[in-house]
């Protein structure tokens, strides 16, 4: 799988679409490797065991992103997962994935402990 920072090639590269209530922070990729393909005398950065692409997401606490949850029990956050994957010998047609998740959320509880 080729790995950020891959040119003539698709590397990975995890997309969500923002929206109004939801904080997306940034995309973290593990370290990769590179590979080197002699036929070609070209290296490139790879991923070739298996790896995790984190992307932190939370809601928004300040008053516009309360107000945009405002009486919503779920969130459905999109996005998409493009990438390339290659072996030895061929490079596979480029891909891109489109992704799902929906969470339910409940309103801030708001009521002050009594002393």
């Amino acid at each position: 799988m080729y790995a950020p920072g891959a040119t003539g090639y698709k590397p990975i590269a995890l997309s969500l679409e923002p929206q109004p209530g939801v904080v997306l922070r940034e995309t973290h990729y593990p370290k990769s490797e590179v590979y080197f393909f002699q036929p070609l005398d070209e290296r490139v950065p790879v991923f070739q065991r298996p790896f995790r692409v984190v992307q932190d997401v939370m809601l928004d606490a300040s008053r516009d992103g309360a107000a945009a949850l405002q009486g919503k029990t779920s969130v459905t956050i999109t996005g998409t997962l493009n990438y390339q994957a290659c072996d030895d010998k061929i490079c596979f047609t480029p891909k891109s994935v489109p992704l799902t998740w929906t969470i339910g959320v409940r309103p801030l509880d708001r009521e002050r402990v009594k002393r």
